[in-house]
């Protein structure tokens, strides 16, 4: 089984991908400087551009939208 979903990250529902909030600045800086696309400083997915979701905003057992492959662990 793998690991539970932490909350301290971004998730994006289209994509289904998540990065953690600690790694934000670093990625959009490189992705800034790399490809000149500031998407992720304005929580925005770089990949697909659909608004992040701030999995600490979800309310407990919030995570339907959440991919199976994420949701394998999740109460």
């Amino acid at each position: 089984m793998g690991n539970p979903i932490r909350r301290v990250v971004y998730y994006c529902p289209k994509c289904d991908r998540t990065i953690s909030k600690e790694r934000v600045d670093d990625v959009s800086r490189e992705l800034k400087d790399r490809f000149d696309m500031d998407r992720l400083s304005r929580q925005r997915c770089p990949v697909c551009d659909t608004e992040y979701i701030d999995l600490d905003k979800v309310p407990e057992g919030g995570r339907k939208h959440v991919g199976k492959g994420k949701q394998a662990c999740s109460p």
